[in-house]
């Protein structure tokens, strides 16, 4: 019952009942009838509480033009319509008003109608001004950790930008101390593996032939690591080099196929990097380290979320009848 907000909604409806029968007590002194009608009065308040707050959650409440109308007068409609079973259900017999007989059926009626009406237009009111209050409150909230989030996100700005320096300076150094052709392009391949992080790591998207120049430098890296236990070939053709792909990806998914593979120069792992009509595919052979704990898909799930948040596009993970693992990216233009 949490989600029709009765912690407030019965002691308000509470104290209208009792506001609205305050004046009996002092015409007839009889505290007894007082009671009665409260009670009736608040049960009939707690029912207009509840239908008012589904009305409040509905999705028509949430429509610019007819929205509001509709919620004022859809409790006016229930308005009368609880007030009437509980004027002729439950305080019929003791109620005055009906059994007074310079009072047609007409007056009694209107008589109801007006309450009805007052009553729950008083009670949508209120909980029409909370749910407000609360979406102010929530408003205000969501703007505070909005603020906190940007200043977090500027001071790892301000340390990062002591890093770049020192990193690139760190490796300038290094190619001054050797004179090894070998160790001064490791060097240079690891400088544009750091530069491109550096400079797309924010980016949404890069095109494909970028993605592809960054690939070559990374697999330098990988290919002097492993030497023969890998084999990487890439067939991509220039009419899908202006496509977009979501920077690192392919790295991500090399990595991914590094990581739980063996790689050994009696079995080498072969990767393959081409395109079809459904995409971009990148495949590798199934030969799975029994070492490597169960895997947390967090690479996979990343490239997965960023297609589909920014593109609204699906990528296609399997495994192949002949051993291998196949990611099909969707080419975007």
């Amino acid at each position: 019952m949490k989600k029709y907000n009765l912690a407030i909604g019965i002691p308000v409806s509470l104290l209208i009942a009792a506001l609205v029968n305050l004046p009996r007590i002092f015409i007839t002194g009889n505290t007894g009838e007082f009671v009665q009608y409260t009670l009736a009065y608040f049960a009939f308040a707690c029912l207009s509480w509840m239908a008012n707050q589904w009305f409040i959650r509905a999705a028509w409440f949430k429509k610019p033009v007819y929205g509001k109308l509709l919620y004022f007068l859809i409790p006016l409609i229930t308005g009368v319509s609880f007030c009437y079973v509980f004027d002729y259900s439950f305080i019929h017999n003791f109620h005055t008003v009906f059994h007074n007989p310079l009072l047609d059926k007409t007056r009694k009626f209107l008589i109801i109608v007006l309450r009805g009406t007052l009553f729950n237009m008083l009670n949508a009111f209120l909980v029409l001004h909370i749910h407000k209050m609360k979406e102010h409150e929530q408003s205000r909230l969501e703007l505070e950790q909005l603020k906190r989030a940007q200043l977090q996100a500027n001071m790892v700005l301000l340390k990062e930008q002591l890093s770049p320096h020192f990193m690139f300076n760190t490796l300038n150094t290094l190619t001054t101390l050797t004179k090894e052709q070998k160790v001064i392009d490791f060097v240079e391949q690891l400088s544009n593996v750091y530069r491109y992080l550096l400079s797309h790591q924010k980016h949404d998207w890069v095109p494909l032939k970028e993605e592809l120049e960054f690939l070559q430098s990374y697999l330098y890296i990988i290919k002097t690591r492993l030497e023969n236990a890998i084999d990487i070939s890439i067939e991509v053709g220039q009419e899908v080099w202006d496509c977009k792909i979501p920077p690192l990806t392919l790295q991500l998914l090399i990595e991914n196929a590094v990581k739980h593979n063996i790689t050994a120069s009696s079995r080498p792992l072969h990767i393959r990097i081409y395109t079809t009509a459904e995409g971009l595919v990148v495949i590798n052979n199934l030969q799975l380290k029994q070492s490597v704990a169960s895997s947390s898909g967090i690479g996979l799930n990343n490239i997965a979320q960023r297609y589909q948040l920014l593109y609204n596009a699906t990528i296609q993970i399997e495994h192949t009848s002949d051993h291998q693992f196949k990611v099909t990216l969707p080419l975007l233009l």
